[in-house]
């Protein structure tokens, strides 16, 4: 059964493996391909918890972590905010996973932290991710090209958003 619990210490190893991992990280983050360590996460973690912009949470089978979604950039005065989610663990991608993370998220936004947008950022070249997102409601705003730069390769990146209707 998917749960999403806040995001908490016992998670950075987690997240080094993850953002380590170059199926995850192909697609993620303004520098991809970057590798991590716990060090630095430990340091990310810190600067996290006294950041009133950003909420971040573990998603887990069960009780075991398999991802991490949030919301940062959160403006209050604006209403909107970014979204991020990474399904960190190779046998959970392309199960309906981030479908119902992305649901839950949406939720949280819109619900909880009244926000009007939530945006996010994906590479064009991520055609799983962009049909998901599109099949939650998100509409692209605008398209950069030869925005990122991997393995050689310039790719394009798409600007996305979903709105609140209520």
């Amino acid at each position: 059964m998917i749960k999403i619990r806040k995001h908490l210490p016992k998670d950075i190893p987690c997240r080094v493996k993850w953002l380590n991992n170059p199926d995850v990280n192909k697609f993620i983050g303004d520098e991809i391909g970057k590798k991590t360590n716990l060090k630095k996460e430990k340091e990310w973690f810190a600067d996290y918890q006294k950041d009133k912009s950003k909420k971040f949470f573990t998603i887990c089978d069960n009780s075991k972590p398999i991802g991490f979604i949030g919301l940062s950039s959160i403006s209050k005065i604006n209403k909107n905010a970014d979204l991020f989610i990474v399904i960190g663990e190779d046998d959970y991608r392309c199960k309906g996973i981030g479908k119902i993370a992305m649901e839950w998220i949406i939720d949280y936004g819109f619900k909880k932290l009244k926000l009007h947008k939530i945006n996010l950022g994906v590479i064009k070249d991520n055609i799983p991710a962009v049909k998901l997102y599109q099949s939650l409601g998100f509409v692209i705003e605008g398209e950069m090209k030869d925005e990122v730069f991997y393995k050689e390769k310039f790719y394009d990146f798409l600007s996305m958003a979903i709105f609140n209707k209520k």
